[in-house]
């Protein structure tokens, strides 16, 4: 199918496949929700920092494994020569940043990131490649009480930013990985995506010839029934060989209790089989799952070697969020958009039109000047709630304000009660 052009210069009409525009409401409603997560995060003091939407290409595949640099768009800086990619992933910069610019400040270092990130659609795949995220990366905190922080900090975000019904998916990477690593490096791709698949009956075909230890095969074979609720951290403790349980338990059951005591325990579901980021991650991590998008609304977890790659050594813990997900499961669960956070949205025409825009302005809301009244149809096109007809310019007549569904009243200028009321009718709608 060709991409729709415009008829005089034969332009694009439409962002390249996988790319999207964002217009008003949504875009309005993307910034506010990327508005609130950032000053939840910044609550926890975490401090914004902005990196470049493009990096060289050597900073972003330190951090990454073979599977993921597939995923990285290149070119080649005309000015430099030097292969860059486009951003795919906040992290790597983090890291780059800290061992750039705070290398001599002493940690932990708390840091904070909105922005675009840009990855290649493999196959078929229907995914957007655009992702817009707003995430922490918590450096220096070692052990539960990074993770802890981290866990807590995701979920009191989602929450702040409307999202209602969601569940809290923990896994420990560590689990499948010390189980996996005592099967044959033949047999082993095989095991690991059967396992990702929670495919027993394929996971026991492919041990069968492997000769794995009689209780690694028979761990491996029961880890996708560690899935549920608390009920899994003691079916975990009889089923996992001692040494590889002790860690991970510990550090679940660190998870859980930080879930409790910030009140959303009933919210957990535990998955010691989950497979996803065990190149990356190197102990607990979570996600943050809700009705509507099919994929995570947020993801994260400890990632204690990165930073090394980048010559700071350092523990640390990190998500983001899927604005655009969050968005989206919110609207699913019945979360009533209204990217003004409360204020109202105004057209002022007529002789008083400037002062009294002003005045509306200056109480925290939105008023545009248009020389005549507008088209029947451009207060609800553009989402205003109201028309206001200007009376005298002195003030000394009232004006006529007339609501996007044709419902009108007068209205005096200067009546701060007055005009508290004309905001709860305008936007009653």
């Amino acid at each position: 199918m060709s991409t729709p052009r415009d008829g005089e210069f034969g332009l694009p009409l439409v962002p390249p496949v996988g790319m999207r525009d964002f217009v008003y409401p949504e875009s309005a409603e993307r910034a506010d929700v990327g508005r609130v997560l950032l000053e939840t995060f910044a609550r926890y003091g975490y401090d914004l920092v902005v990196t470049p939407p493009f990096e060289h290409q050597e900073v972003i595949e330190r951090a990454m494994d073979d599977a993921a640099r597939a995923d990285l768009l290149r070119f080649v800086d005309p000015q430099t020569g030097d292969v860059a990619v486009l951003r795919a992933d906040f992290t790597p910069q983090i890291a780059r940043l800290i061992a750039a610019h705070f290398h001599d400040r002493p940690g932990p270092w708390r840091l904070a990131y909105r922005g675009t990130v840009i990855r290649r659609r493999r196959g078929r795949a229907r995914k957007h490649r655009q992702v817009v995220q707003a995430g922490i990366e918590c450096v220096g905190v070692g052990g539960p009480d990074g993770d802890i922080e981290a866990l807590n900090l995701c979920t009191e975000a989602c929450v702040a930013a409307g999202l209602s019904n969601f569940r809290v998916e923990i896994n420990h990477v560590s689990v499948p990985r010390a189980l996996l690593a005592e099967v044959p490096e033949r047999y082993r791709p095989g095991a690991q995506a059967a396992l990702a698949r929670k495919d027993r009956a394929e996971l026991e075909r492919n041990l069968a010839g492997a000769k794995v230890p009689a209780r690694t095969a028979g761990a491996l074979l029961e880890l996708p029934s560690l899935l549920g609720g608390l009920e899994v951290l003691d079916a975990a403790d009889k089923l996992l060989p001692k040494g590889i349980a002790t860690t991970a338990l510990h550090d679940v059951r660190a998870l859980v209790a930080g879930a409790e005591s910030a009140g959303y325990a009933d919210r957990l579901l535990l998955d010691l089989s989950e497979l996803r980021g065990m190149s990356y991650y190197t102990g607990a991590s979570f996600a943050v799952l809700a009705d509507g998008p099919g994929e995570p609304i947020a993801a994260g977890g400890r990632y204690d070697n990165l930073l090394g790659r980048f010559d700071v050594p350092a523990p640390a813990t990190g998500f983001a969020i899927d604005i655009g997900n969050l968005v989206w499961a919110r609207s699913q669960a019945g979360h009533r958009a209204d990217p003004g956070l409360g204020r109202a949205r105004f057209v002022v025409s007529g002789p008083g039109a400037e002062s009294i825009a002003a005045s509306i302005r200056g109480a925290g809301h939105v008023a545009a000047v248009h020389a005549t009244p507008p088209a029947a149809n451009f207060l609800r096109a553009w989402g205003y709630d109201a028309e206001i007809a200007a009376g005298a310019a002195d003030g000394s007549a009232s004006s006529n304000v007339t609501r996007v569904d044709g419902a009108s009243r007068p209205w005096k200028s200067g009546d701060e009660a007055a005009f508290g009321e004309l905001v709860r009718w305008a936007k009653e709608l």
